[in-house]
């Protein structure tokens, strides 16, 4: 199903927030950002920032809890004759892809910025919410009940897991390799452990 206009336009304001919220936390460092600062470059005022997020940590993690949240909605997408683990690894790169645009410098610089601030929750709510959208969607294509089956939560922690290591190795490593390789080179691996429930 494809977003609602108001959804499109939500979507991109959050996009817009979480990005000054980024680029706030390299020019100070985060614990010299306010809300009404990041409010103040997206160009709204507090008020309006609060219609979007709870406090300016739920805002620099945005971009990526929205990405999380996508996945299930990509996973669903893939062709039904597609094995498991080929539309679990399609579905993922699709959420990433806009990653290939990442630099990987600012991404370091964002990462010292909010190295000393009490960020570990949010960052926590991202991956519990790329897993959970990932178990739901696997237990759909599946038909099983995501509570009664633990195979889509395993599956999906493997996979969350995996992401998240490719993303910090493509981070350090500083090779020329685009994100989305480097994340599937990631899942291929790991798929090759975990194989596919009988269906």
């Amino acid at each position: 199903m494809s977003p609602t206009v108001r959804e499109s336009k939500i979507a991109a304001v959050r996009r817009t927030v979480s990005e000054a919220a980024l680029s706030l936390a390299v020019e100070r460092g985060w614990e010299n950002v306010r809300v009404e600062d990041i409010a103040a470059s997206a160009g709204m005022s507090p008020r309006s920032f609060g219609n979007y997020f709870r406090s300016k940590n739920e805002a620099l993690y945005a971009v990526d809890l929205d990405r999380s949240a996508a996945i299930r909605e990509y996973l669903r997408e893939r062709p039904s004759d597609e094995p498991l683990w080929e539309a679990v690894v399609n579905a993922t790169l699709r959420a990433f892809m806009a990653g290939d645009a990442l630099d990987r410098d600012l991404v370091s610089k964002v990462r010292l910025a909010v190295a000393a601030s009490p960020l570990g929750g949010e960052y926590l709510k991202v991956h519990a919410a790329r897993e959970a959208a990932l178990a739901a969607g696997i237990a759909e294509r599946l038909g099983v009940d995501v509570d009664a089956d633990i195979y889509p939560r395993l599956m999906a922690a493997t996979v969350a897991g995996a992401v998240r290591v490719a993303i910090e190795f493509w981070i350090d490593s500083g090779q020329d390799a685009v994100l989305s390789d480097s994340i599937r080179a990631a899942l291929e691996k790991v798929s090759v452990g975990l194989p596919e429930p009988p269906r």
